[in-house]
């Protein structure tokens, strides 16, 4: 991984690098809308959030137009194997993704060798059980 940091250490705090991991995760279906929703709204107001997550509390579209909402496209630097521990996330609670690259167990596998991910996850989506 080279000096490439994988968790986001500040998830209280807004950032285009923290929006750019739960845009993954969505587009993983690691959450779904209404739990991107959710997200959006806990930072309304905070310090450095832009305005478009008001925008996103209520976006209901087909979610590769998310980036016309936004504006620009966010950041998450990371690798292929650390997006599909987010497919395996997805298949974890229940969802089976709908153009997986990989199959569910090599997925799974991902999950399993990344724990970083979950962490993170965990971190940014406390809510969320599985």
């Amino acid at each position: 991984m080279g000096g490439r940091k994988v968790i986001i250490e500040k998830t209280e705090r807004y950032s285009d690098e923290l929006l750019g991991f739960v845009i993954t995760c969505l587009f993983c279906e690691a959450i779904d809308i209404s739990e991107l929703q959710s997200w959006c709204a806990g930072f309304l107001g905070a310090e450095g959030a832009p305005d478009f997550l008001y925008d996103l509390i209520e976006f209901d579209e087909p979610i590769f137009k998310i980036y016309k909402v936004i504006g620009y496209v966010p950041n998450w630097s990371h690798s292929k194997n650390e997006e599909y521990a987010l497919y395996g996330i997805a298949l974890l609670r229940g969802t089976v993704p709908y153009d997986m690259p990989l199959s569910a167990a090599e997925m799974l596998d991902e999950l399993a060798r990344l724990p970083a991910i979950q962490h993170m996850f965990r971190k940014v989506f406390p809510s969320v059980v599985f």
